[in-house]
């Protein structure tokens, strides 16, 4: 009786353990009625759902389903993007955020892949719906559109970008990162010019569907683009730029703070976190007294406290 007992037990087991198996790290999807663009890019061409209403909904109805019929492999998901495959990204664009999948195909199979998620296999045949998009952008050549924003940092593969009064993406976001994919080296308040397709996706900073090109409209005067040298306000005290680069090496990757408010370069900061330079920087205190140090263009400044006077 005593074996027969156990064994059911151990069938149990192995019964609950079938089940899991079967139901572990399911695609994780925002809701159908959330989605407003599906986007896929192979990292030359980009493509979006159609434009008009009805298109869209019934193109990204069809898409969806696809996604959420999928079973789930017995591969394993450990990177940001897939390694040694040809794959084409897949954005799922919300009001408020963006899901990316990735697709390809390995020995005749598709796959769909989120990373540290699982890697899965469709049911349907994706490739078609992703044809399509590619042949509807064909058809429908993008709208160009451009507007001129001020440059508050710049990297070798990002530029972050506050639009210029007037500009209708202004109403959008204050902030725009933008991808630097030719490593253009801007430096703060160079005024540049954007073309992109029109699309702007609600994250912050806020990002833009495709861009086409990026260029310089007016050069920022090196140590005069400022009526007042540059300073922030930070904890009830103000620090001004030395011009100096520190010197810290093994930093710490957190930051104590970052500058969130800022005032025309013509006036003095009055509130904590605000400077009259930009915002989006952050900083750590100094290992100096009366130091605070500001990541600024992939570089941290060292800024100084002194009296009022």
């Amino acid at each position: 009786m005593k074996k027969v007992i156990t064994m059911i037990a151990i069938l149990l087991i192995m019964v609950v353990f079938s089940a899991c198996g079967k139901t572990k790290n399911p695609v994780v999807l925002p809701e159908r009625e959330d989605i407003i663009s599906i986007g896929v890019s192979d990292g030359e061409k980009v493509a979006f759902s159609p434009n008009t209403e009805g298109e869209a909904a019934a193109f990204i109805d069809a898409f969806y389903a696809i996604l959420s019929d999928m079973e789930i492999s017995n591969k394993e998901s450990v990177t940001d993007a897939p390694v040694n495959q040809d794959y084409i990204e897949i954005s799922l664009n919300c009001d408020d955020k963006v899901t990316t999948l990735f697709y390809y195909k390995d020995n005749n199979t598709e796959y769909v892949e989120q990373p540290y998620q699982g890697i899965y296999i469709p049911k349907s045949s994706l490739e078609e719906k992703i044809t399509e998009l590619y042949r509807i952008a064909e058809q429908n050549p993008p709208v160009t559109v451009t507007f001129q924003a001020i440059v508050l940092e710049c990297s070798d593969t990002s530029i972050l970008a506050e639009p210029v009064e007037g500009s209708k993406e202004l109403n959008s976001a204050d902030q725009f990162s933008v991808p630097n994919t030719e490593g253009i080296q801007f430096q703060a308040g160079d005024v540049i010019e954007i073309a992109y397709d029109g699309s702007i996706l609600e994250t912050y900073p806020a990002q833009l569907g495709e861009v086409f090109s990026i260029t310089l409209i007016e050069q920022a005067k090196t140590d005069a683009m400022w009526d007042k040298i540059p300073m922030v306000m930070i904890n009830d005290k103000l620090y001004y730029d030395t011009g100096k680069e520190s010197s810290v090496e093994g930093r710490c990757g957190n930051m104590d703070g970052q500058i969130t408010s800022t005032v025309d370069g013509t006036e003095t900061p009055t509130e904590n976190n605000q400077s009259n330079f930009g915002t989006g920087f952050g900083y750590q205190y100094g290992s100096e007294e009366n130091t605070i140090e500001i990541f600024m263009n992939e570089k941290w400044i060292v800024f100084e406290y002194r009296d009022e006077t």
